[in-house]
């Protein structure tokens, strides 16, 4: 069931539609030279290779260090999980599926299963399906896709959020069923990558060489920043509406299990003491983000281990790009963010 929690920005429904209407009585800056500084420090010295921010489009800051470099392919461990979502929006607009379709229609071995024939597209991808969540250490090469498919149940569909990549795989592969002869990586290639000139290498695979969606993603800071960009637009880039908005939005609605995470994306939204206590990647990964009073309401982000980030502020028109090495336990999204946006 789609949860009444939706992020603020309703994918902009809301807030941008309201930033435009006083577009013209706001005044919007990008950050100061100092703050910039001063995010860019905190990040290098939390074991950060990349820092890039964006604003209104064009590139305002760019650091590299401890081997991070323009050219340099970097680790999104789970950041690749934003590409899924936004593949499955263009999935919609195509109408390949809908997204409260039971994915048996695709894996017809479901149809028999009494829990998993009960299982949406929405519920896979906003990792609610109950479906066995798989093993954090999206470093380590993944079951294949059918294999997933089949492992057990650790719930019942659309009663609690659990993190990890079985769930994605399990998507991509419903979704490559429908595709005919193309496969999911080629869709994504065809659909999004290539409109957008960018390039996602997948250099960790599934046991079947099917790509790891769920953490499995290398890219360049600048190809995310601009993937980030297209996304704050709304799914439009240089003119040309590559998905619709609508369809895009989707991505940022929460669910009662977790309101603070989409279809792939983690959002600004509120959650529960329960609810962080219920699950590891909460309270280790974005509680603080989410209950945070002093950051901005329409933030979303992708995320990944070694605090590999993709922020979008709609309202602030900005675009941010923080990578580094699996060391940075320390660092601190509120920290950050604070630093960069006060």
């Amino acid at each position: 069931m789609i949860s009444r929690f939706t992020n603020s920005i309703a994918f902009a429904i809301a807030c941008w539609a309201t930033s435009a209407a006083f577009a013209e009585e706001q005044i919007v800056a990008p950050p100061s030279r100092a703050a910039l500084k001063q995010a860019s420090d905190y990040s290098m010295g939390h074991n950060g290779q990349t820092f890039l921010v964006m604003f209104e489009g064009k590139i305002v800051a760019e650091h590299y260090a401890a081997g991070g470099s323009p050219d340099r392919l970097q680790m999104l461990a789970s950041g690749s999980k934003s590409f899924v979502g936004v593949a499955a929006a263009a999935a919609v607009e195509d109408g390949i599926i809908q997204l409260d379709d039971l994915v048996c229609g695709s894996l017809v071995d479901w149809k028999d299963d009494p829990t998993k024939s009960r299982i949406t597209y929405r519920q896979l991808l906003t990792l609610t399906s109950g479906l066995k969540a798989s093993d954090r250490a999206f470093f380590r090469t993944q079951p294949a896709w059918r294999d997933t498919a089949a492992g057990p149940m650790t719930g019942k569909p659309g009663e609690q959020f659990g993190y990890g990549a079985n769930q994605l795989n399990v998507f991509a592969l419903a979704l490559q069923q429908k595709l005919d002869s193309e496969t999911f990586e080629a869709y994504l290639k065809r659909r999004i990558l290539d409109p957008l000139g960018i390039q996602v290498q997948w250099r960790m695979r599934c046991f079947d060489g099917n790509p790891q969606v769920g953490g499995g993603g290398f890219i360049t800071s600048r190809d995310w920043a601009s993937f980030g960009e297209f996304v704050r637009l709304q799914g439009s880039w240089k003119g040309k509406q590559i998905i619709a908005a609508e369809h895009l939005a989707d991505c940022f609605k929460g669910t009662e299990s977790n309101p603070a995470y989409g279809q792939t994306w983690w959002l600004k939204e509120k959650i529960s003491p329960e609810v962080v206590r219920g699950n590891i990647i909460l309270r280790s990964e974005w509680a603080a983000v989410a209950n945070s009073e002093a950051l901005p309401r329409d933030l979303v982000a992708a995320c990944g281990a070694g605090k590999q980030r993709l922020y979008i502020i709609p309202s602030r028109r900005l675009v941010i790009v923080r990578q580094g090495g699996l060391a940075a336990r320390s660092f601190s999204d509120v920290e950050f963010l604070s630093l960069l946006l006060r």
